[in-house]
């Protein structure tokens, strides 16, 4: 079944749509979580970010376009294996030992950065859709506005000009937080 059939299959909620969408895409799901998750999530971590993002698939079958389904599902994939990520950090204790390296120094400053990054993991997905995935691309992977426009279908000077406001809420939310950068 080709891209097209199993959208419009989605979309009208049909099980044979989403069955063989999952058999056609399963491997793809879990090597984007696998990438992602960079070898910190368990093979039942992964298993079920697989089946969230196939679950998200069905919930918001009416977003997907019909000739983006691959990309649809790749993004889906990414922000779950991100959202187990935060769900792993914030579970993790660190014990006295661990924040003492060798020499008997305290790594306050790298506790401090992760405190940082969990409260901007936080900011970014409060500022939503695509704005969040802009400002990955850009300051995560390092993409051009120009590559990140082709990969999203946006023209370049609407992802830079979305990348500004996307700064500035960023910036508000992190100030909210007591963060100042």
């Amino acid at each position: 079944m080709d891209d097209r059939s199993l959208v419009q299959g989605l979309k009208k909620q049909d099980i044979t749509a989403i069955e063989n969408t999952i058999d056609k895409y399963t491997r793809l799901v879990s090597a984007v979580i696998c990438n992602v998750a960079c070898g910190n999530l368990t093979q039942q971590d992964v298993e079920e970010a697989v089946q969230d993002t196939f679950l998200s698939l069905w919930e918001h079958a009416d977003s997907v376009e019909e000739d983006k389904l691959k990309a649809y599902l790749c993004q889906i994939a990414k922000n779950k294996a991100r959202d187990a990520l935060r769900r792993l950090n914030r579970n993790r204790t660190v014990s006295i030992e661990e924040m003492v390296t060798d020499d008997g120094i305290y790594v306050t400053d790298d506790i401090e950065k992760k405190t940082l990054s969990m409260a901007i993991d936080e900011v970014l997905s409060e500022i939503g859709e695509p704005d969040k995935e802009i400002v990955l691309r850009r300051y995560y992977y390092y993409q051009s506005s120009s590559e990140i426009g082709s990969m999203l279908g946006l023209n370049a000077q609407t992802v830079r000009t979305k990348l500004s406001r996307a700064k500035a809420k960023l910036q508000k939310l992190l100030s909210e937080r007591g963060i100042s950068l």
